[in-house]
């Protein structure tokens, strides 16, 4: 009998909120820095419902009751606000996939069932992050290199799964990396889209998107199809 991992528990708490130091102006004091920290969380949840540019400095500063200028005591501009808390982002996101997708907690999962679980994670992460990500995407268009830091996670979530399922799948393994590589080009195509454009059926709180991505992949990969809903 195969040994499936703790999915649900992991993936409801995967990217977790890491307490990181500022990349820009360290606080010295407790409070200062406990504001700061509450300015991001705020900033992060503000552009979960809004574009970036529709977001001001003082609504960010009145949704966790500080002034402005607390606001400007630790960071030079909103694009430096940003640039912290994409920053912040980036890391628990790391994190997060060093952790769960580490190869040993695989070891003896059937590929349908990883593939499964990672459609869940990327959902869950995108989700959760989806302010950050959609700035980021639009930010892009003139700076390309505002998107490097997610391009680079991307990879890495590749690479890994390279690993995890080219062993376990029928084909050579040049043809069965190329298909995994090509797999993931399409989840990943889904969930930008999804982040950026919302255009349906499946918005990415739908419980219904990370199965239909994993039926998807599933069936693409020649895998097992039989997976929880």
């Amino acid at each position: 009998m195969h040994a499936s991992p703790p999915g649900d528990e992991i993936a409801a708490t995967a990217f977790p909120r890491i307490d990181t130091p500022s990349i820009l102006q360290p606080p010295r004091q407790r409070r200062a820095r406990e504001t700061e920290q509450a300015l991001l969380t705020a900033g992060r949840e503000l552009l979960a419902q809004r574009d970036f540019a529709a977001v001001s400095v003082a609504q960010i500063a009145a949704a966790c009751q500080v002034s402005v200028g607390a606001f400007y005591g630790r960071f030079r501009d909103k694009m430096s606000f940003f640039e912290s808390l994409r920053s912040l982002v980036m890391q628990e996101t790391e994190a997060s996939v060093a952790r769960y997708m580490a190869e040993e907690r695989w070891s003896e999962v059937p590929a349908s069932q990883i593939v499964e679980k990672t459609m869940r994670f990327l959902t869950n992460g995108c989700h959760n992050n989806r302010g950050v990500i959609r700035a980021s995407l639009k930010h892009a268009s003139a700076r390309p290199e505002e998107w490097l830091p997610h391009q680079k996670n991307g990879e890495e979530i590749v690479e890994r799964l390279v690993a995890l399922l080219v062993p376990r799948l029928p084909d050579p393994a040049a043809e069965a990396e190329l298909r995994v590589r090509f797999a993931m080009q399409m989840v990943f195509g889904t969930l930008v889209n999804a982040v950026l454009n919302n255009p349906g059926p499946l918005p990415l709180g739908d419980e219904r998107l990370p199965a239909e991505m994993t039926r998807m992949v599933t069936s693409y990969l020649g895998l097992d199809a039989n997976v929880a809903g």
